[in-house]
């Protein structure tokens, strides 16, 4: 693979890493949403599916913050490379 098939890789891949993070900020956006109505709707609960619905909903928000940045590490890694590239 020569360095310019290298680079080319490296731009398609930022691409995809970008429509990614795009996708999983729209999941993040909508997921606010709904984590909100549903715990306003749980405020008062203590039944243990209410509970397993909170948990529900923290893992998931981790796991999108988790997710943008392990987007945002690969985003730098790859470009960096590509700068030593040339």
């Amino acid at each position: 693979m020569s360095i310019g098939e290298v680079k080319a890789a490296l731009g398609e891949a930022n691409y995809l890493l970008e429509q990614s993070k795009t996708t999983i900020e729209g999941v993040g956006t909508t997921l606010d949403e709904v984590s909100t109505l549903v715990l306003a709707t749980l405020h008062d609960s203590q039944r243990t599916e209410a509970q397993q619905a909170r948990k529900a909903i923290a893992d998931a928000v981790r796991e999108v913050k988790l997710a943008l940045r392990a987007i945002a590490a690969a985003e730098e890694s790859g470009n960096a490379y590509r700068e030593v590239l040339g």
